[in-house]
């Protein structure tokens, strides 16, 4: 197959597909990554303000990457992990010392991970970035499989490759326009996000409260602030979206509890699907 532009195309710069580019460098391939924003921290909508727990397998990858030490001066190991039921006297307790390891995970926020990853993507001396740029069509030929690109000029440039990864998402389009049938569930629920500071020190505890409302969960993060994912019905998403700061504490402070003492300040809240 010596009729192709590339031995592998990556569609997709958010943090699957820069960390798989990542990976490959130093490969005997000729690579490119497609992006349809601006390869900024600012501009790619992967890179929000959500935060992240990464396992330590996934910590692992980013170590093999050279990534971890950018990393790590602003992750927050998770050492312990207290999971409960409102309304029931048992519980769960994880300890990173029971399990011979410094952390259970880490706690970091996305768009710092992708501000690491996006400044390492231009050093990498086998991969080509194609962006801003967005893939128009995609079809399979015996020998390749080709692509119509269209740049930020308006320029439509055809390429192809021996093999193309699709890593634009969860509504991935080169999957629909390959007709790669995905399965999906609707939970009638979605995840609203935001940082809060307790009164108490959060001690590098994770924490995971099922309630009848929903789970809710707080991670730890840097000076004493906590992550936290509280599940709600699409239903009343609008409505806590709206409360105001008091209000979205004391409806946080009734489904989690008092284990960290009351909430003393609330960042800005966001939803997303589940």
């Amino acid at each position: 197959m010596n009729n192709v532009d590339y031995d592998l195309l990556i569609v997709g710069g958010g943090m699957v597909g820069a960390s798989l580019a990542c990976a490959l460098d130093g490969q005997d391939l000729r690579i490119g990554l497609i992006e349809a924003n601006p390869l900024t921290v600012s501009a790619h909508p992967g890179y929000d303000d959500r935060t992240l727990a990464l396992a330590q397998g996934t910590r692992r990858i980013f170590q093999t990457l050279d990534l971890w030490e950018t990393l790590a001066a602003t992750a927050t190991p998770i050492r312990q992990i207290h999971i409960s039921e409102r309304g029931s006297p048992g519980f769960a307790h994880l300890d990173c010392r029971d399990e011979g390891v410094e952390a259970l995970g880490y706690v970091a926020e996305a768009r710092l991970i992708g501000a690491a990853l996006l400044a390492k993507l231009p050093t990498l001396g086998n991969v080509e970035l194609l962006c801003p740029a967005r893939l128009e069509t995609v079809r399979i030929e015996p020998d390749a499989t080709c692509i119509d690109v269209r740049f930020a000029n308006e320029r439509t440039v055809e390429l192809r490759t021996r093999l193309l990864v699709a890593a634009d998402g969860a509504r991935s389009p080169v999957r629909e326009q390959l007709g790669i049938a995905a399965l999906r569930w609707e939970y009638g629920q979605q995840a609203v996000i935001a940082n809060v500071t307790p009164a108490l020190p959060h001690r590098h505890v994770a924490y995971e409260r099922f309630t009848s409302d929903g789970p809710v969960a707080l991670l730890p993060m840097s000076d004493n602030r906590c992550a936290v994912v509280c599940t709600v019905s699409d239903a009343e998403a609008s409505a806590v979206l709206d409360l105001d700061d008091v209000g979205f504490i004391a409806l946080l402070q009734q489904r989690f509890g008092d284990r960290l003492g009351p909430f003393l300040r609330v960042g800005r809240r966001q939803a997303h699907p589940l």
